[in-house]
Parts: structure tokens; C-alpha cells; sequence
């Protein structure tokens, strides 16, 4: 209870503290945090771990909605779509004329916040945490981010599988938030896309060479990609059991392949968690960076590993 206390105590603050370093961007359309307070030039990442700690926050009541000034989180969203091109592309940097990207790391995480605050706000426990009008832009701007990303991810041969992880989870959701009306065909491209970044994944040289009976030849090699990747593989196997068979004929293939990297991911977790020697300076239970030796403990691995569990413990699909 002590440490759960110390924990929640640590979050608090952290959010707070970054709630009030916050400016208007250069158009004054939203906010985003202040450079002085980050030591390094704000962008949409910022802006987007910020409101996904808010809202996994209020999710597990850690905070309540009193204690989140609303027009912050609403001007942080507002300063996220406001880096949006007409192409539907994502500039990165505040304040900065960027160069088009294709797939990248930040685009990824500012979506996934943005369906991830959507989603709370169509709660009822959550009402006005939005304004309408910043809450009906969201949808709009994310069929307008697929229609980029997914021709960018088709078309181009320089796309990272790496950048699948954050890709795979904003449209997960977004898929999610589509009904089966008119928007049934959209539902199916959204759908096909998270799955098949999510084969990628486990084809990637990471899983499919390395990840050898959930062991690796080094000790700690590659857990960042498998860590992260096994989060996002968690969405792709939620997607396929709740699809019709008869929308996805080739499910069972897909499902067994998901699966069972997702079980070899596991083992290989369990496996480099016992790599780090008891007594260590970083930490023994996290997981570290990967490479040779585990030199450090990277929260943001072991946070995506600890997301995969919980998501896979939901799904019943790998626990006896």
C-alpha cells in the first residue's frame, strides 16, 4: 500500500508539474510544453505522453477530472491538430517549417492520445473534458492521418517496422470508433492495416530470428522491439477475434501466428528479466535496453511490457 501510495504520489506531481509548463504555439491555436522547462524543443510527443498520462490517469483514478484543468487538456489537443497538413501528415516540431516525414515515432504517439481522449470523453464519466467542437475534430483528422499514413506505408520502401508499435495502436482504437453503417468499408481498410503492420512485426528480424524459443543468443538482445512490439501485437490479436469469420477467412492463420510470437514474447520477457544479476544499480524486474549487457532500466520499455500483460490477460487468449 505504501509503495502503491508512493506511486501515485510520483504521478501527481510529474503531471502537474508539466500541466503548468505549458505556452500557445506560434499560430496560438492550443498549447504545448515551454522548450526551458523540456531542455530541448517541444513537439507533438511532448504534448501527446502528457495526455496519455492524463488519461490513464483518470482511467485508474489516480487523478480526478477536477484536479486536470479541462482547457488545458483541450488546448493540447487543439495544439496537436494544429499540426496537421493538408495531406493529413503530422509536422512534428513546434514553432518549425518541417520537411514532409513519412512514418515516424511522434505522429504515432500524438494519435494514439488523440483517440485515447476521445475515447474518454465519450465516457459518462468523463463528460466536457472536451469541447465539441475540439472533440469532433478528432475523427476527422484521424481519416485524414490513415488516408496518409497507410498510402505512405504501401507505397514507400524506407518504413521502419518499428514505427508499426504506435501506428498499430491509434488505429486500433480509431478502428474501433468506427460503427457498421456507412462506415462499414473504411472499418475493413482500417482493420487490414493494423493487421498487417502487426504480421510485419512478426516477421521483423527481431521476432523472427532472434526471438528463438522465447530466448535470445545475448543476453537483453532486442528487448526494446519485443517489449513494444508485443504491445501492439495485443491489439492486432484483440481486432482478429472480434472480426466475423466470414469477413476474414484466413483469421485462424493469422491469429495462430500472432499468438504464438505473442507466447515466445512472453517467455523471452520472463527469460531477460532474469538476465540482470540481483543487486544491480538499475534494477532488478525492469527491462533494460537491450544489447550484450543491460546497462540501464528503460521505464518506457517496461511500460510497454507491463501494457501487453494487462492486454493480454483481458483477452484470455494466452493464460491457460
Amino acid at each position: 500500500i505504501r509503495a502503491q501510495r508512493r506511486l501515485r504520489d510520483a504521478i501527481k506531481c510529474t503531471l502537474h508539474w508539466y500541466q503548468s509548463a505549458v505556452k500557445p504555439t506560434d499560430s496560438d491555436v492550443g498549447i504545448h510544453l515551454n522548450e526551458d522547462t523540456l531542455l530541448e524543443p517541444p513537439t507533438i510527443g511532448h504534448s501527446a505522453l502528457l495526455l496519455l498520462g492524463i488519461c490513464n490517469s483518470l482511467r485508474l483514478s489516480i487523478l480526478v477530472q477536477d484536479e486536470i484543468p479541462r482547457d488545458v487538456v483541450d488546448r493540447l489537443v487543439q495544439g496537436i491538430l494544429s499540426m496537421q497538413m493538408e495531406n493529413g501528415a503530422f509536422r512534428i516540431e513546434f514553432g518549425k517549417e518541417e520537411f514532409l516525414r513519412g512514418m515516424e515515432f511522434f505522429p504515432g504517439e500524438a494519435m494514439l492520445s488523440l483517440m485515447s481522449i476521445y475515447e474518454l470523453s465519450a465516457t459518462s464519466c468523463m463528460p466536457g473534458i472536451l469541447q465539441e467542437s475540439t472533440k469532433n475534430a478528432i475523427l476527422p483528422a484521424m481519416e485524414r492521418a490513415f488516408r496518409f499514413y497507410s498510402n505512405y506505408y504501401y507505397t514507400e520502401d524506407d518504413v521502419n517496422t518499428n514505427f508499426n508499435i504506435w501506428q498499430i495502436q491509434s488505429f486500433a482504437k480509431y478502428h474501433d470508433s468506427l460503427g457498421f453503417d456507412l462506415t462499414i468499408k473504411k472499418k475493413e481498410e482500417v482493420r487490414n492495416y493494423v493487421i498487417e503492420m502487426c504480421l510485419e512485426i512478426c516477421d521483423s528480424r527481431s521476432w523472427k530470428y532472434q526471438l528463438a524459443r522465447g530466448q535470445s543468443f545475448y543476453i537483453n538482445l532486442e528487448t526494446v522491439e519485443i517489449a513494444c512490439g508485443l504491445d501492439a501485437l495485443a491489439e492486432g490479436i484483440r481486432i482478429v477475434l472480434e472480426q466475423e469469420r466470414d469477413l476474414l477467412p484466413d483469421n485462424d492463420a493469422k491469429l495462430f501466428k500472432m499468438k504464438m510470437q505473442a507466447i515466445n514474447a512472453l517467455y523471452f520477457l520472463e527469460w531477460s528479466q532474469g538476465q540482470v544479476p540481483d543487486g544491480v544499480v538499475v534494477g532488478k524486474g525492469g527491462l533494460g535496453y537491450g544489447g550484450t549487457e543491460v546497462f540501464e532500466q528503460r521505464l518506457d520499455v517496461t511500460g510497454h511490457a507491463i501494457s501487453a500483460l494487462v492486454k493480454l490477460r483481458n483477452l484470455f487468449v494466452l493464460l491457460p
